[in-house]
């Protein structure tokens, strides 16, 4: 039986991350009212009941007992969109222990998954082990790494990027290096940090900037269950076209416009706009998608950012996001324009991790939520 047509029999709690800070940028970064909004609307057309728990670090264990004891005959589900990076004082990993400690239905990201792509040198690790494409790659050691071993060894351009980093943290047009000088200048700002927020505590690491077109995937489901895997048709990333090519990704002060250290476009227009990739691009690129899912241990949910070499139309995966953003509302995540181009609404995905998330309880305790 699936969620809607029990719903009476649970009360869905959404679980969100708070950062305690009085930086700005931070808090626009961490700001779920746009969210909390949409999910009022999902459940109004579901009928079912749902509550919004926000939790800080220190606050997981007092958050989710209160969910565990919340006074109802219902069954608690939690949709779980804390993603942080818990070196930066954002909740993470911990709510997967406690949710598990308590025995509680969630949705998303278990501990193997959460673990293996916080960090992309693991992730990284995983796709060569599994024979997934993603572009040459190294772990640098700023005190022992030279430019000149880099640019041999990788290729002539490189980027250069945190290990652990979301939503493009640490991420800027400068991180695009081709010399010695350029790579010196972007280790030292990513080792001073960005407004107090650690770049390099897990590590820097270096890999061939692709240069070509750019698409993401949605994957729903989860490898314990293969044959239930769902991808969503990939959609194409068009940058702006005034753009020098390195400039073609996704940096932190363009994409969340802050415009601390660049500027903006020469028209304030969009950084980018979605289109439907080439429909013969499509098998290969859910093939590649399910593949690198499944070579990190892919569980609940994930999305994908895929790269295409324009001269040799190689395609490469940069990354797998777990718990990774939700929303229909194209100017926070990519997955509104997924959406949007399958035809699918976003109640629709909710309904669909949620329905994951009870298959998962049910095959952990042997019993159907």
């Amino acid at each position: 039986m699936s969620f809607v047509s029990r719903k009476d029999e649970f009360i869905v709690w959404v679980l969100a991350p708070f950062i305690e800070t009085n930086d700005p940028n931070l808090q626009y970064y961490y700001d779920y009212t746009q969210s909390i909004a949409e999910y009022q609307k999902v459940f109004q057309e579901i009928g079912c009941e749902w509550k919004w728990q926000n939790t800080t670090l220190s606050g997981i264990d007092e958050s989710l007992q209160k969910i565990r004891d919340y006074p109802t005959t219902k069954t608690p589900i939690v949709i779980n969109l804390c993603d942080g990076d818990e070196l930066n004082g954002i909740p993470g990993i911990s709510v997967i222990h406690k949710l598990e400690a308590l025995g509680l239905a969630y949705t998303g990201s278990d501990d193997y998954f959460y673990r293996i792509t916080t960090s992309k040198i693991p992730m990284k690790e995983a796709f060569d082990q599994h024979q997934v494409a993603t572009a040459p790659w190294k772990v640098i050691d700023p005190s022992k790494t030279t430019a000149a071993d880099i640019f041999r060894e990788i290729g002539e351009t490189v980027i250069v990027k945190p290990a652990i980093s979301a939503g493009s943290m640490g991420l800027s047009i400068h991180n695009v290096v081709s010399n010695e000088a350029e790579y010196a200048a972007i280790l030292k700002t990513m080792q001073e940090g960005y407004r107090g927020w650690k770049l390099d505590t897990g590590g820097i690491f270096v890999e061939e900037f692709v240069n070509g077109p750019e698409y993401t995937t949605l994957v729903v489901g989860s490898s314990s269950n293969p044959e239930n895997l769902h991808c969503y048709p990939a959609v194409e990333r068009v940058f702006h076209d005034a753009l020098p090519e390195k400039e073609q990704f996704l940096s932190f002060d363009r994409l969340w416009e802050t415009y601390d250290n660049e500027a903006q476009l020469p028209d304030q227009g969009f950084l980018y706009n979605y289109r439907p990739a080439e429909a013969s691009l499509n098998a290969r690129l859910e093939q590649l998608s399910l593949q690198a899912f499944r070579s990190v241990g892919g569980t609940g949910y994930g999305r994908l950012d895929i790269r295409m070499n324009r001269k040799t139309g190689d395609l490469y995966v940069l990354e797998v996001n777990a718990q990774c953003g939700l929303s229909e509302d194209e100017n926070y995540t990519s997955i509104g324009a997924i959406l949007r181009f399958a035809k699918k609404s976003f109640t629709y995905l909710v309904i669909e991790i949620i329905e994951d998330a009870m298959k998962r309880y049910g095959a952990k305790h042997k019993a159907t939520v």
